[in-house]
């Protein structure tokens, strides 16, 4: 059905006000709280109690990731993870698939760049089993010749499967230029290297391994359980282990620079560009944050969705109901995802954008449509930072990122994963209420000067993967971040 783009803009007009109603503050005041303790040898116990909830949430967190591998064997943390489930010195490969298809069967289990994790949804009188079972799996991995060899074969088949997903593709990539990867650190590849899987030897696994279990780097994490049970099985299976456990300082050395992957077989060019931002535990975070929502996501099929000046203008790209005028120099195809974000680690993150987009090259003007849309993407950020924030754009991103917080409690394995990641980086789980809070203090010139400080006349890095011949070098985007388009 037909829409007129001045019906487009009145749909997707924000409310007046971002704020928080009397009821709803009333309503957040009320949520569970997050306790936090520790155990003497150091590891900490973070739940979230819900005496009504039949179900509960319950796994190991770990300050440790693919960062933290030695450069010398890149894919050591996957290789321990595969290792975990093939055997360990208490129980057999077939034993552990039982124990988990008797406790119910929903594991996850997932390798960062500098935490990983790995959970259950049980009920909540198998609280204490599903704990000793992850505690196990975690633990005491056989790591014999036949485990070590079936684990690197299974990791060499996950690397295949991600290099079948663009997107993932051009985000370690991304890290890979942003960050020296020729070492340890966020440059590491984070499915590791294929080169060197083979190389990686029981001793390089038990290293690894002897530095993600110490104690202070371990949290267990709880959301529909008491907090009292979960404590007693921490103690029980992780009362005993080491604190303080030396490991090889990890790097964080920005670079910058570009990455390009051609495959002229793509009928899609995959585009990534970012900068250098803070650490998680930062106050520039929530800054960040509100300016990735600023230009938010857009996609070709939701034409009635987009409420930000850059989707109405990415819309002269991919056509309004696919009505554009004949004359037009624009395909209506070009552009299909344009989505920006915000990653954070300890010490440093990424802040940018990724395109996926199409080259489009019959008809006068098309050849260069790549450019023009990645120029454009960075020159909205350009007049964010430098010329204007507009207070209509502020308010709606700041009710985007409300809702976002919230959607993170939706559900007990959300809100386990949410407690282990703050909890690692921060030592506490923030109040939604606090949080909200510092939202609606925040103001556009508080967005405007961190991102002057982050973005503008900042060294970018850029990642490319598919049909991407027609985009130029780094010799003439690296100033893009410092150019003015108005």
């Amino acid at each position: 059905m037909s829409i007129s783009f001045s019906t487009l803009v009145q749909k997707a007009r924000p409310a007046r006000t971002h704020a928080v109603g009397g009821a709803f503050r009333d309503v957040l005041s009320k949520l569970p709280p997050t306790n936090v303790t520790a155990l003497k040898n150091g590891v900490r116990v973070a739940c979230e109690e819900n005496p009504v909830a039949k179900f509960a949430t319950v796994g190991l967190f770990f300050g440790s990731g693919s960062a933290h591998e030695a450069g010398a064997f890149s894919g050591t943390s996957r290789v321990l993870e595969k290792c975990g489930f093939l055997g360990t010195a208490n129980q057999s490969k077939a034993q552990i698939a039982k124990a988990i298809e008797e406790l119910g069967g929903q594991l996850s289990v997932n390798i960062d760049r500098d935490q990983s994790y790995i959970y259950m949804k049980v009920s909540k009188e198998n609280v204490n089993k599903a704990v000793g079972l992850l505690a196990d799996v975690a633990r005491n991995a056989r790591l014999t010749d036949e485990d070590l060899a079936a684990a690197k074969k299974q990791v060499l088949s996950d690397q295949h499967d991600f290099e079948e997903r663009p997107d993932e593709v051009v985000f370690d990539n991304m890290f890979r230029a942003a960050f020296d990867s020729t070492g340890a650190g966020l440059g590491a590849p984070l499915y590791g290297d294929k080169n060197k899987i083979d190389l990686i030897t029981k001793d390089a696994v038990e290293k690894y391994r002897a530095g993600k279990l110490d104690a202070n780097r371990v949290v267990v994490v709880g959301a529909g359980v008491s907090q009292s049970v979960l404590e007693k099985a921490a103690s029980e299976f992780l009362g005993d282990l080491p604190a303080a456990v030396k490991r090889d300082v990890v790097d964080t050395r920005y670079i910058g620079g570009e990455y390009k992957l051609w495959n002229l077989r793509f009928k899609t060019a995959h585009m990534g560009w970012a900068f250098e931002t803070c650490g998680a535990n930062c106050e520039d975070s929530l800054p960040l944050q509100l300016a990735t929502q600023v230009t938010g996501s857009f996609h070709r099929s939701q034409h009635e969705l987009g409420q930000a000046q850059m989707h109405r203008v990415l819309k002269t790209f991919s056509s309004l109901d696919h009505s554009t005028p004949t004359n037009t120099h624009f395909n209506e195809k070009a552009i299909e995802v344009a989505n920006s974000f915000l990653k954070q680690y300890g010490d440093a993150g990424l802040c940018g954008m990724y395109l996926v987009a199409r080259p489009c090259q019959t008809g006068a003007g098309d050849a260069s449509i790549l450019h023009e849309i990645l120029q454009y993407t960075m020159s909205e950020w350009c007049r964010i930072s430098q010329k204007v924030l507009h207070q209509v754009e502020l308010d709606q991103a700041k009710v985007n990122l409300k809702s976002q917080l919230l959607f993170n409690m939706d559900g007990s394995s959300n809100t386990a994963e949410d407690i282990g990641r703050q909890v690692l980086y921060h030592g506490r789980r923030i109040p939604l209420e606090e949080m909200y809070n510092r939202i609606d203090d925040i103001t556009a010139a508080n967005v405007q000067e961190v991102l002057q400080h982050y973005f503008f006349s900042r060294k970018p890095v850029f990642s490319y993967m598919g049909y991407v011949y027609p985009m130029p070098g780094y010799d003439w985007t690296h100033h893009w971040t410092y150019k003015y388009w108005y």
